[in-house]
């Protein structure tokens, strides 16, 4: 009986000694990414993999067919030089924004994702991205001047700038002219007077303004020829507009129908993408940069597409050197011989590495410094955005859009 009695103490004491030696099983947590709707810590950086391990990078994007095919030889001679697996998805501009918020908001986004240069201060500050200056300097030159507000917030860049695509007016000489009009209207008395003419021609189906409503910078441009712009037009513009809004050709996409349009005198004025211009345009038409207005910048017509980094990127350091591969100046520069759109680099527009060709404007009207959007003014541009597209397609008249673009507090 003693022997058995001391057989259980011997495995009580081993079995103390076991659990004493036995590691930790606590559930540590802490995933080291930052929790959506939570501005990030800049002073921890989220994991990028263990070391030594296979690097893939996963990528959204919106572009063309021309586009993306475009960017996947850039993507693909990264591969080769870098040993990182790249996969690109193409969805739908349109669908787009609506879907990287989504995608953002559960978690479920890719490493990179392209964005409009708009959106790039209300997802950082929403904790939707990571800064991607903690990762890597990016190499290359300074962005053009106009685009630092738009991806600068709290001290960090929250996006790499892509490319750029001003807004102008496109028409016919030869149209204008038997309209009363020797170029496209400066102000609105030529707006008014345009519409007035148009109105009293015999023939049907003809059409005074060509825009597509995916975003607001085709209407941008037309209301700084107006002597306004997108974030101080008023009741005079909006009222113009829901009058005029019956002779407009709005789509949704970019629209080749349109230039033959211009050329038969059908369309009297088209804002356009200046990279479609240079694709589509011919010495029958002519084009126009709207005239810089007091308080209407510069910018509001210009397009600008960013890639960022969402908060739940899993390859930060993998991805800021692709970022910095596909927008140094050697792929911007290809990057402009293959889709139009001009580049963002502050250098290139200083050097004779860019041929500006076929452009309505010298290398100087890309330098306006004082002519950027100020910090936290994109809650504003989306009102107001969204406001003038629904007064595009009548799901406001003017009073409604007055009423919708004064600010919440008023």
């Amino acid at each position: 009986m003693l022997k058995r009695k001391n057989y259980w103490l011997l495995f009580a004491v081993l079995l103390l000694a076991l659990t004493s030696l036995s590691p930790s099983m606590e559930l540590d947590t802490d995933n080291g990414n930052y929790p959506p709707r939570q501005p990030p810590d800049q002073s921890e950086r989220p994991p990028s993999g263990e070391a030594g391990e296979i690097q893939s990078l996963n990528i959204r994007v919106s572009l063309s067919r021309e586009e993306f095919s475009v960017l996947e030889r850039i993507s693909k001679n990264y591969t080769l030089s870098s040993g990182v697996n790249v996969m690109l998805k193409n969805v739908d501009s349109e669908d787009g924004a609506a879907q990287v918020r989504e995608e953002l908001t559960v978690g479920a986004s890719p490493d990179i994702v392209m964005l409009d240069g708009h959106s790039i201060y209300d997802l950082a500050t929403r904790g939707y991205l990571l800064p991607v200056d903690i990762y890597q300097s990016v190499p290359g030159s300074t962005p053009l001047t106009m685009l630092i507000p738009q991806m600068q917030w709290n001290g960090y860049n929250w996006g790499v700038p892509l490319d750029i695509d001003p807004y102008v007016l496109v028409y016919s000489p030869e149209r204008l002219a038997k309209l009363g009009l020797a170029q496209a209207p400066t102000n609105l008395e030529q707006w008014n007077e345009l519409l007035a003419r148009l109105k009293g021609e015999a023939e049907k189906n003809r059409y005074l303004l060509a825009m597509d409503t995916r975003n607001p910078y085709g209407y941008a441009a037309v209301l700084q020829s107006m002597g306004s712009g997108l974030l101080s037009a008023g009741l005079a513009q909006a009222q113009w507009t829901e009058g005029a809004r019956s002779y407009f050709y709005l789509t949704s996409r970019y629209n080749q129908k349109i230039w033959e349009m211009l050329q038969d005198g059908q369309l009297a004025v088209a804002a356009v993408p200046l990279s479609e211009w240079k694709k589509h345009g011919n010495t029958a038409l002519a084009v126009q940069v709207p005239q810089e207005q007091e308080g209407a910048h510069r910018y509001e017509v210009i397009n600008s597409r960013f890639f960022a980094l969402p908060a739940q990127s899993g390859s930060p350091e993998a991805a800021v050197k692709w970022l910095a591969y596909v927008t140094s100046s050697t792929a911007q520069l290809e990057w402009l011989k293959n889709t139009d759109r001009l580049p963002a680099l502050d250098e290139l527009y200083r050097s004779d590495q860019l041929k500006l060709e076929r452009l309505p404007m010298d290398a100087g009207w890309f330098f306006a410094e004082d002519n950027t959007p100020g910090s936290g003014s994109e809650a504003e541009w989306n009102r107001k955005a969204e406001a003038a597209l629904s007064l595009l397609t009548g799901k406001l008249d003017a009073a409604g859009y007055e009423a919708q673009v004064k600010p919440p507090s008023e």
